[in-house]
């Protein structure tokens, strides 16, 4: 009977034991984050550097390269605040995220002399040129958005989640194509295409053209005829070999 009672008090004081350990444990978790975090963030602060030590790379691979024969006409500044949310309808948000984020980017036009062929360009003689310009386009290939004016303002997450590491960058992307399509409903590409004008102008003037002389068509221009010069009278042209 004694023998029994003891098993009986022996158990009763392994659990007793076991929920007295548990509570002293989470009590010394409890005291380390509500002490150790805030100290070892402390520490973080005074004695790292605030900025990263960026260390050199003498070694760099050169992937590609192209010629380029564009001429940028005009550049313009947009912002624009984007608001991007996740699982907010999930548990009431509690696994959701929201960031609100506000883009800037500077979107440049022009047109590609590329697109130009001869035929684009006929000389109807010493006072007159007929040429046609391809239409402007956003060079959208170039970066468009500005690091330093582009910051996020407000992140919340839910209860149960952290933030994603991916999101910023996700809006970022997104951030940047709507800047784009703000560019594409702009007057933009009109600016581009006149002052595209206004520049080859400037360089025909440049090169002995009168600028009355100088006319822009939509389309291809009809092949001018073959320029005859006039030979004053007692003069000789002869043929170069």
């Amino acid at each position: 009977m004694l023998q029994k009672v003891a098993y009986v008090f022996l158990i009763i004081f392994f659990i007793i034991g076991s929920v007295a350990a548990y509570l002293v444990i989470s009590t010394v978790n409890k005291a380390d984050e509500a002490v150790v975090q805030p100290i070892g963030d402390l520490v973080r602060r005074l004695v790292l550097p605030a900025t990263p030590v960026i260390l050199p790379n003498p070694s760099a691979i050169l992937r590609n390269m192209e010629d380029e024969a564009r001429l940028i006409t005009v550049s313009s500044e947009f912002e624009k605040v984007v608001t991007a949310e996740r699982n907010q309808d999930v548990l009431w948000g509690a696994l959701g995220e929201t960031m609100v984020f506000v883009a800037n980017g500077t979107v440049v036009a022009g047109i590609d002399l590329r697109d130009m062929t001869p035929e684009d360009i006929q000389v109807w003689g010493p006072d007159k040129v007929v040429i046609h310009v391809p239409e402007a386009q956003i060079f959208d290939d170039l970066p468009v958005l500005n690091n330093d004016k582009s910051h996020v303002v407000d992140r919340d997450t839910g209860l149960l989640t952290r933030a994603d590491p991916d999101l910023e960058t996700e809006v970022r992307q997104i951030a940047e194509q709507q800047l784009l399509e703000e560019a594409q409903g702009s007057e933009l590409l009109t600016i581009a295409n006149e002052n595209a004008k206004k520049e080859i102008m400037r360089l025909l003037v440049g090169i002995g053209f009168p600028e009355e002389g100088i006319e822009f068509v939509d389309e291809t221009p009809p092949t001018a005829p073959p320029f005859e010069q006039v030979v004053p009278k007692g003069f000789v042209v002869t043929p170069v070999p």
